[in-house]
């Protein structure tokens, strides 16, 4: 079996199969040595699927989620070909994936952005209290800012202002990973960067998470611990058919202590410097 190791928010991801993937360019800067303490991974080719019965709890383009009296199984399924099942991917008990495919179906597999794409990877982040959050991610001299909203409020142009008016640096631009770091909460750039490619596995302390809303004129608010917790949660990447993955994401959240705020923004300078007032009247 060959072995090839990642590590996203500092945490090694180890992947198991009987031949060597192509690493794909957004998962080149993860490539790491392989340590003593990975989250394993193993992909194995299969003359035939296992059968899986239990309840179907969810179905997208991509794969079925059932639950078992052995757990969660994702069952794979090609729509080219009529939702034809070619793999089935269950975390074990002890905190390891396996991914069983069907051996003509290796072509799935055959490039690390593939292999991942089916792997339970925010569940394994999360044994090592890591979650993934929908946001843009930039370095500044404030420390680590977040924007976060839903899909086309302006994420990637907030980040695009800090940079142009404030030498800020991108490190992500799509999907952040939290992760509490020696008591201290930290942002971790992932492979996962949308339309930005930005692919950088560099790490920050977080100074602010800003909430994103759209406007005429640039207003700013602090949010309550309640408030912070709603708008942060619909951003998070979380099974909902698991009842402890929630459970685990909202202890995550409650303890979340960084400023959170809502933005409402315009795209053009007035905004950053809407938020740069907060930031230096609380650092003053």
């Amino acid at each position: 079996m060959e072995s090839i190791s990642f590590s996203i928010a500092g945490c090694e991801i180890r992947l198991l199969m009987p031949f060597r993937p192509e690493v794909t360019r957004g998962f080149q800067p993860f490539l790491c040595a392989p340590g003593e303490a990975p989250l394993t991974v193993s992909l194995l080719p299969v003359q035939a699927l296992p059968e899986v019965r239990g309840r179907e709890l969810l179905r997208n383009y991509a794969f079925a989620v059932f639950r078992t009296e052995d757990g969660f199984f994702r069952v794979f399924h090609d729509r080219r070909e009529g939702d034809r099942p070619y793999a089935v991917g269950h975390l074990e008990p002890d905190g390891r994936e396996t991914i069983e495919y069907l051996e003509a179906d290796r072509g799935f597999f055959s490039e690390t952005a593939n292999c991942f794409s089916h792997i339970a990877l925010e569940a394994l982040l999360l044994q090592r209290d890591a979650m993934i959050l929908h946001a843009s991610f930039v370095s500044t001299r404030y420390g680590g800012l977040l924007f976060s909203g839903v899909s086309g409020i302006g994420k990637s142009t907030q980040a695009d202002l800090w940079q142009r008016y404030e030498g800020a640096e991108l490190l992500n631009g799509d999907r952040t990973v939290l992760r509490r770091m020696d008591g201290v909460w930290t942002a971790f750039g992932s492979p996962y960067a949308g339309s930005s490619n930005c692919f950088v596995n560099e790490s920050r302390p977080v100074r602010a998470i800003v909430l994103l809303s759209q406007g005429s004129a640039c207003s700013l608010r602090r949010l309550s611990p309640a408030a912070a917790f709603r708008g942060l949660y619909a951003g998070m990447t979380v099974n909902l058919w698991d009842d402890r993955y929630v459970a685990r994401v909202c202890d995550l959240l409650a303890a979340l202590d960084v400023p959170v705020y809502a933005l409402t923004c315009t795209p053009d300078r007035a905004a950053v410097d809407c938020l740069k007032a907060e930031l230096e009247h609380e650092t003053a």
